[in-house]
C-alpha cells in the first residue's frame, strides 16, 4: 500500500464521533498496521468504552514522538464529493479528515517503512482531539515519557507552527430587576450590564499581550435574554419579548483566546463578578468550560526539525502564530516540558466542505519525517 492509498483508506474509515460512530474502527486499522512493523511494541490505552488511544515506540526510552489524532469533526452538507470516497482531482485528494489529519497520519505510518530499527522513537494516535481532548488528557495521565521533541502532523501547508494561544471558554447567567421600560432607573437591566462588562472586559484582557503571540481576543459567542418567565420541560429559561420590560435575565457565552499565562479562567471569573456586581446585579451558574493556556516553542530549541525540513524542501518556513487557535500539545508542553511543534502537508478547508490535502506535499512531508527520524533515531 503506497503513501496515496493509505491516506485514501484511512479517509474511507469514518471516524467521526456521535451516538453510533467514533474512532475504533480506524484504530483498529492503524493498530494492526503498526503490528506488522517488529521493532516496534504497539498497545491500545482504554480510553472509554470501545475508544482507545495507539502507543508504539521501540525499545529505548523516547527521543523523538509523532502525535496523530485519529478523529475528524462531523460531515457536514454542501460537499461536491463524497467524503468517505477519496477524489483525486487537480493533483489534490478530496474526502473528510483528509488534511485534518489524516494525510498527516499517511505520511507518519508510511515513513516508517523505511527503517528496520530505531532508537528512541515513539508514536501516539489517540481520540476525542476534536471534542473534548480525551485521548491526549488520558495519555498525560498515565505516562511520563520527556521526549526531545514531539511533531503533531497536522496540516500547516509545510510551516512550523511552533505556538498557539490558548482558550477560556465561559457560560455564566446574570440576573437583574424588572420593571416598566419607561422608567428604567428603577430596574436592573441584564442585558445591558452584560453589554458594559463585556466592553470592560475587552479591554482588560489586552493588557495581557505577549511579544510573540500578540494580542488576545474576546468573542460574544452567545447572549441571550429578557424577562424571566420560568424553565420549560428540558430545564431551558423560557424569556418574554416584550418591549415594555427591563430585562432580568441573561445567558452569556464568552470565547478567550489567551497570549499570555497570566490570564486564566479564574481571573477572568473574578474580574466579571466584581464588574457586575458594582452595577449592583448578580452573576449565577458559573461553568468554566475551558481553561487552557498558550504555548510558545522558542527556535533555538527546533533546529534538529529545521535542518530535517531544509533538507527536503531547501528553505525553512514558520506560520503566523498570532492567529493560530488552541492546540492540545499545549497540555504534553505543560506537563512534559516536551517541545511540541505542529507540521504537516498543503491543504484546505478543515472543518469545512471539500476538505483537501495536496498529494505532491504529502511525499514532500513524508520525506521530512523519514529525515527527523534518521538523524534523531538512528
Amino acid at each position: 500500500m503506497n503513501l496515496l492509498q493509505l491516506t485514501k483508506k484511512l479517509i474511507g474509515i469514518p471516524s467521526f464521533v456521535d451516538k453510533k460512530n467514533n474512532e475504533k474502527e480506524v484504530g483498529e486499522f492503524v493498530y494492526n498496521y503498526l503490528k506488522k512493523l517488529p521493532y516496534l511494541q504497539v498497545e491500545k490505552q482504554k480510553i472509554e468504552s470501545d475508544r482507545f488511544n495507539i502507543i508504539a515506540k521501540d525499545n529505548y526510552p523516547p527521543k523523538l514522538l509523532f502525535a496523530c489524532h485519529l478523529d475528524t469533526v462531523e460531515p457536514k452538507k454542501g460537499w461536491n464529493y463524497n467524503q468517505f470516497s477519496a477524489t483525486v482531482k487537480n493533483s489534490r485528494l478530496y474526502g473528510l479528515g483528509s488534511c485534518d489529519m489524516k494525510g498527516g497520519t499517511a505520511c507518519t505510518l508510511d515513513a516508517l517503512q523505511e527503517f528496520k530499527d530505531t532508537k528512541g522513537l515513539m508514536l501516539l494516535f489517540y481520540c476525542d482531539e476534536e471534542y473534548d481532548f480525551k485521548g491526549m488528557k488520558s495519555f498525560l495521565q498515565r505516562n511520563s515519557f520527556r521526549p526531545k521533541l514531539a511533531v503533531f502532523p497536522e496540516s500547516t501547508n509545510e510551516e512550523i507552527i511552533n505556538g498557539c494561544r490558548g482558550i477560556i471558554e465561559i457560560y455564566f447567567q446574570v440576573t437583574g430587576k424588572t420593571g416598566h421600560a419607561a422608567r428604567p432607573q428603577e430596574g436592573r437591566n441584564a442585558i445591558d450590564t452584560v453589554m458594559e462588562t463585556v466592553n470592560e472586559l475587552r479591554k482588560e484582557t489586552k493588557k495581557y499581550r505577549n511579544s510573540s503571540l500578540g494580542a488576545p481576543t474576546l468573542n460574544l459567542a452567545y447572549l441571550s435574554g429578557g424577562l424571566m418567565k420560568g424553565f420549560d420541560e428540558s430545564g431551558k429559561i423560557i424569556l418574554g419579548d416584550r418591549g415594555n420590560n427591563i430585562s432580568d435575565i441573561a445567558e452569556v457565552v464568552l470565547d478567550i483566546r489567551t497570549t499570555s499565562s497570566k490570564l486564566n479562567g479564574s481571573k477572568v471569573v473574578n474580574f466579571i463578578e466584581e464588574s457586575i456586581k458594582r452595577k449592583g446585579l448578580e452573576m449565577k451558574k458559573v461553568i468554566l468550560r475551558s481553561d487552557f493556556g498558550p504555548m510558545y516553542i522558542p527556535k533555538t530549541k527546533i533546529r534538529t526539525f529545521e535542518s530535517a525540513i531544509k533538507d527536503q524542501l531547501g528553505r525553512v518556513d514558520y506560520g503566523d502564530i498570532t492567529v493560530q487557535g488552541y492546540f492540545d500539545g499545549e497540555m504534553m508542553y505543560k506537563k512534559l516540558e516536551t517541545p511540541c511543534v505542529y507540521f504537516g502537508p498543503k491543504g484546505g478547508n478543515a472543518h469545512g466542505v471539500n476538505e483537501w490535502v495536496d498529494i505532491k506535499s504529502l511525499k514532500e512531508v513524508r520525506g521530512i519525517y523519514k529525515n527527523l527520524i534518521r538523524r534523531i533515531c538512528l
